[in-house]
């Protein structure tokens, strides 16, 4: 359907000046459940195995009232040691992705570290939150690595939420098979990144990204959960303790490590700085001749992808866990967890809260303390940081203010073009 209620061709060219459909009637997210379902046109969204373009991953948050993504702003050029990402919002709007977020009462940072004094190569984190269709919102965080990294972590937390409001999947998590969604959005990713890598002549042989993420349908008081990799997820607690914590695929971890090494690869230990002992893996006799992954999962790596290194998630059903829904989900790339336990990271969350800091702040403590402990541990090296903080109950809230401006209805125009746009309009 087009924004207007009438028919329209499927011709991407038909809806370069097209508006959305309008936002000013609505005040809060008070659409129940079974209107969403009503409302949700599946002509308004692709299959999950249809090819992706630039132009529909943006159209997808133009094709409902209410849908929204957020996601952390990758710089073009350099970026400075410790920079702090701003936020990029879909659909374009009057107001910033900072805003929408405050107003869902979520709290990020997403922090580029520092490899050496005169590092000014992109960071490698990322995150997305979004407004799904059917009431659904996603929270993701990834931690890309390699030459590319940063580029596969973009794409996985914009990604990721477009395959899963995509027919197939939304078809299954209207029918409760969130895990198989779950896993087709995950799968269907990793193919993703792959064909758009090759589109973009991006070598992506030994660069990729883990992810975590958290899913929940509105007013539903279960919560899903996705991890690949070495981010992590904790849930704290009304009283400060971890009811939940997801496990990082790493070798010391046995189940992964058997598969791994069944698959090919060996385990390789070396002795760092500190005296710690560093476990990674790396195809059997190539050490020294490949780079090692300290982790078993992970999306892209095409290097190891025969040899044990999956793109697949584990999946969690979170409902007991939850207590009385006035806990935090604590998702984060291992910049954070590095140096920092569940339980000590739970601890500052809890006595700030106790303490009323607004939770902002308390993201912010969390990645000054991590960052510390960096410096304390590597010396002038520190690592990139991504931290979402998430209430576990929901927060209804306006969706973005449209944007009223000479040609804030349009949907396939880039970022870029669009802000050339706004400068002569203030111009004349």
């Amino acid at each position: 359907m087009a924004a207007n209620g009438g028919t329209e061709s499927q011709d991407p060219a038909s809806y370069r000046l097209k508006s959305r459909r309008s936002f000013h009637n609505i005040d809060r997210e008070t659409v129940s459940k079974d209107a969403f379902q009503e409302l949700d046109k599946d002509e308004n969204f692709a299959n999950l195995h249809e090819e992706v373009s630039e132009q529909n991953m943006r159209r997808v948050w133009s094709s409902l009232s209410g849908l929204w993504l957020v996601h952390g702003k990758c710089p073009t050029a350099n970026e400075e040691p410790f920079h702090v990402r701003e936020l990029a919002l879909l659909p374009r709007s009057k107001e910033s992705g900072e805003s929408v977020l405050a107003r869902h009462n979520i709290s990020v940072l997403c922090c580029k570290g520092c490899k050496h004094p005169d590092d000014c190569s992109p960071g490698q984190d990322n995150f997305s939150s979004s407004r799904l269709p059917g009431g659904f919102r996603l929270h993701c965080v990834a931690d890309g690595h390699g030459e590319e990294g940063s580029w596969v972590s973009e794409r996985v937390v914009r990604a990721l939420p477009y395959f899963l409001s995509s027919r197939d999947c939304r078809k299954m998590l209207r029918e409760g098979e969130v895990e198989s969604a779950f896993l087709s959005a995950f799968e269907r990713l990793q193919e993703d990144i792959v064909s758009a890598s090759r589109d973009a002549a991006i070598n992506i042989q030994l660069s990729g990204s883990t992810a975590v993420c958290i899913l929940r349908q509105i007013h539903s008081p279960v919560v899903w959960v996705a991890c690949t990799g070495d981010s992590r997820v904790i849930h704290v607690a009304r009283d400060g303790s971890v009811s939940f914590a997801t496990e990082d695929h790493k070798p010391s971890n046995q189940k992964e490590r058997q598969r791994v090494m069944m698959s090919g690869c060996e385990i390789t230990t070396s002795d760092a700085a500190n005296g710690e002992v560093l476990e990674k893996i790396c195809l059997l006799g190539q050490r020294g001749k490949l780079p090692e992954l300290g982790f078993t999962r992970s999306i892209g790596d095409l290097m190891y992808k025969k040899y044990g290194v999956t793109a697949r998630p584990e999946v969690f059903r979170l409902e007991q866990e939850l207590g009385d829904g006035s806990g935090h989900f604590l998702l984060a790339s291992d910049g954070i967890w590095e140096f920092m336990s569940n339980d000590e990271v739970a601890s500052i969350v809890h006595s700030s809260l106790q303490s009323g800091i607004c939770k902002d702040s308390i993201v912010q403590e969390l990645v000054k303390v991590a960052q510390s402990r960096w410096k304390e541990h590597e010396y002038d090296y520190c690592d990139d940081i991504t931290l979402l903080m998430v209430p576990t109950r929901q927060v209804t809230a306006a969706p973005p203010a449209p944007d009223d401006s000479c040609l804030g209805g349009v949907v396939y125009a880039s970022e870029e073009c669009l802000a050339r746009v706004d400068k002569l309009c203030a111009i004349q």
